[in-house]
Order: C-alpha cells, then structure tokens, then sequence
C-alpha cells in the first residue's frame, strides 16, 4: 500500500513551455532551456565547451499535451479515490521551487 501520494498542480501550458523548452549538451549531458537556462555564449556548453545539443522527442510539445491529456483521463480520477482516504497531499507546482522541495520533504518525513 501507500503512505502518501502527492500531487502537484499546475498550469498545463506553462508546462507545455518548460518541457518543450529543455536540451542537453551531447557531449556531457548539462541541461538547459530555451527560456530560463541558455548558455553564456550561445551555441557551446558552459560545462564541457560542447557544440551539439539534443532534445528529448517526448519533449515536443505535441507530445507533452497528449500526455497530459493521457494523464486526466487515466491518472487524475485516481485523486478522489486517495483523497477520501486521506493519503492525498495537493500542491502548487507553480510556486517557488524552495517551497515546493520543503512541502514534499515534509510530507515524505511524516510517513517515514
């Protein structure tokens, strides 16, 4: 069974726009993104001096919305069933990453 399950909400095109927005360096592996995580000198990784970058291709944002449209219809009605039996923790997953971390460390180390 399970002590807890969490669930983050979110605003489904902000998350279109982080997944579809990251890469990687081919070479090392350093992430980065489109809007929030460029390199300093555009074109080479920060890390390693790498010049190709790849992108996951279910990062795209077609895919991403199928999944999310997979997820409402196959895993979000599973919400009511663990929030009637209080193992259901719902949380903002917009909010700071700082808070975000303490809430689910919080609540892993209740059920530990």
């Amino acid at each position: 069974g399970l002590d807890a399950v969490i669930e983050m909400k979110v605003d489904e095109e902000e998350l279109v726009q982080r997944l579809a927005g990251r890469y990687t360096c081919a070479k090392c592996g350093k992430g980065y993104h489109d809007t929030f995580e460029q390199p300093r000198t555009p074109g080479v990784c920060d890390a390693c001096g790498g010049t190709e970058f790849t992108r996951r291709a279910d990062d795209r944002p077609e895919t991403v919305r199928d999944r999310l449209r997979v997820y409402r219809e196959q895993t979000a009605p599973l919400s009511d069933y663990y929030r009637k039996k209080g193992k259901l923790g719902t949380y903002d997953g917009m909010a700071d990453i700082d808070d975000v971390t303490a809430e689910m460390e919080g609540v892993l180390k209740d059920v530990r």
